[in-house]
């Protein structure tokens, strides 16, 4: 006893219609593509646009301020300063500085919490300065800017709080 399905009905229909059909449902749902002759195969003329893969975001700047007029400038002194571009990490290029100090930090995309942190060590998830916005290249964010108070152990927005791009 054989038992047909609506779909196998349909699959005969469009078999039927066609004689040679370019597509063959297998018994296990695979798709197959069917050719006789590869031969017969013409190239199509029409060029195909390729558009490469690219790893990280376009970020051409490749050095930046982090400045506070703020508390900021007060609590997180030590993060305040140039950054220059140091690799892409998660996709997005990362930083380290202040080039004015002895021991450096680092500002990359945090994939984990999918922010933007400034700690001591790249892919860390503890930081000094972070921002929720999740934009592509850092100094491209306007605002939202927050520092940690380690008293307070909390986070707070500080206005003046600014990444800006450094002309080379």
């Amino acid at each position: 006893i054989e038992v047909q399905t609506e779909q196998d009905e349909d699959i005969e229909d469009i078999e039927d219609e066609d004689e040679d059909p370019l597509i063959d449902l297998t018994a296990d749902g695979d798709v197959d593509l069917l050719r006789d002759d590869p031969a017969d195969d013409e190239v199509d003329p029409t060029p195909l646009l390729w558009i490469p893969k690219i790893s990280s975001a376009f970020c051409p700047c490749k050095k930046l301020l982090l400045s506070s007029l703020g508390p900021t400038s007060q609590t997180q002194s030590q993060t305040l300063g140039i950054y220059s571009y140091y690799q892409d990490f998660n996709g997005r290029p990362s930083y380290y500085g202040p080039t004015n100090t002895h021991s450096s930090n680092r500002l990359y995309f945090s994939n984990m919490y999918n922010f933007w942190i400034l700690g001591d060590k790249l892919g860390s998830n503890v930081g000094f300065i972070y921002n929720a916005n999740p934009g592509d290249c850092p100094y491209m964010i306007a605002d939202g800017w927050q520092y940690f108070d380690g008293q307070t152990k909390m986070w707070y927005f500080d206005r003046t709080l600014v990444l800006r791009c450094v002309p080379s």
